[in-house]
C-alpha cells in the first residue's frame, strides 16, 4: 500500500466552456496533497529504480519555492531513500514553507548562488565525490523513466480525444505524452501551455516528434514566471465556486485560462474532444 490514489476523469460541464459535454478533466491533482499529479508520474519509476540501489541519495535542483523539490522530498522519505536538493539561489534570508516541508522529510538542502546554480552537472559530480550512491534527477524531475510514467497518463482515460491540454514547465510531461501518443498509435494532439515566458527550449526539446502530435502556447505565461496577477487569482477562486477544482496560479490556472480563450477562440470544434490535465501544484498557493 502506498499514500498515492489513483486520478480520474470527469466532465468539466461549466459556464467557462458554455456547458460543452465534450471537455473533460483528468483530476491528477488528487493523486497526493504533496506529491500531486504529474510530480508522482514523473517520480514513479525513477524511485522503483533507486530501491535496487544499495545506499542510494537521490540528487535533485530546483528553486526557493519548487513543488517538484517538496514531492521528491515527501517521496524519497516514505520510500526510506536519502534525498539532496540543490536550490537556486544563496540570498541570505529566512527558509519558505516549501523549504521547511522538505527539511522536515529529511532533505538535505544546499544553496548555491544563481551562476553555480546553471552548471548542475557539475553540482552532481562534486556531491558525488562524497557521496559515491548519488543518483542525478535534473530540475522537474526530467529523466527518461519520468517520460513513462508521465506517457501512463493516456492509459487512464478509456476514451479517445483530439487534444490534450496541460500546463508545461520543462517538458517533461508534454514529451511523456506526445511520446505515449505515438507509441499507442493515437490520433491526438498535445498542446503544451508554457508557464514560462519565451521558453522556446519546450520546442526544441519536442522538435524530434512530428507537428502534427504537439503545439507549444507561448502566449499564456501572464508576464513572467510565477507572477500572479489580480485577473488570475479572481478567475481561480470563480473557477473554484462553480466547479469545486482548486487550481494553482503556476501552472494550472493558466492553463484553465489559455483553454478557455482557445476554446472560445474555435481552435477547437465545438464536437472536438478535450482533455484538460490538472497537474497538481496546489502548494503554489501565496503563504497565508
Amino acid at each position: 500500500m502506498t499514500p498515492f490514489q489513483p486520478s480520474h476523469i470527469e466532465r468539466l460541464t461549466c459556464s467557462f466552456f458554455d456547458f460543452n459535454p465534450n471537455i473533460d478533466i483528468l483530476r491528477d491533482d488528487l493523486i497526493h496533497p504533496v506529491v500531486s499529479g504529474n510530480k508522482w508520474r514523473k517520480l514513479k519509476y525513477v524511485i522503483q529504480e533507486l530501491k535496487k540501489l544499495e545506499d542510494p541519495v537521490l540528487v535533485t535542483f530546483g528553486g526557493a519555492y519548487s513543488n517538484h523539490l517538496v514531492a521528491t522530498a515527501y517521496a524519497a522519505n516514505y520510500f526510506h531513500i536519502k534525498a539532496h536538493g540543490f536550490v537556486r539561489g544563496d540570498e541570505a534570508r529566512e527558509l519558505n514553507l516549501y523549504e521547511r516541508i522538505c527539511l522536515d522529510n529529511h532533505m538535505t538542502l544546499q544553496h548555491v548562488s544563481r551562476t553555480d546554480y546553471r552548471d548542475k552537472l557539475k553540482l552532481f559530480h562534486d556531491f558525488r565525490l562524497l557521496n559515491p550512491g548519488a543518483v542525478f534527477l535534473n530540475e522537474g524531475g526530467d529523466h527518461e523513466l519520468a517520460l513513462k510514467g508521465c506517457g501512463e497518463i493516456l492509459d487512464e482515460p478509456g476514451n479517445t480525444y483530439d487534444y490534450i491540454v496541460l500546463a508545461a514547465g520543462t517538458g517533461t510531461t508534454v514529451q511523456g505524452l506526445v511520446k505515449g501518443v505515438i507509441e499507442r498509435g493515437m490520433d491526438t494532439k498535445v498542446i503544451g501551455i508554457s508557464a514560462l515566458k519565451g521558453n522556446k527550449e519546450l520546442d526544441r526539446r519536442l522538435a524530434k516528434y512530428p507537428q502534427n502530435f504537439w503545439q507549444i502556447e507561448h502566449h499564456y505565461h501572464r508576464g513572467r514566471y510565477a507572477s500572479m496577477d489580480g485577473e488570475l487569482l479572481g478567475f481561480i477562486k470563480d473557477f473554484f465556486v462553480e466547479t469545486g477544482i482548486r487550481l494553482d496560479p503556476v501552472y494550472t490556472g493558466k492553463m484553465m485560462l489559455a483553454a478557455i480563450d482557445l476554446y472560445r477562440k474555435e481552435f477547437f470544434r465545438h464536437d472536438d474532444r478535450v482533455l484538460l490535465i490538472h497537474t497538481g501544484g496546489l502548494l503554489a498557493f501565496p503563504e497565508e
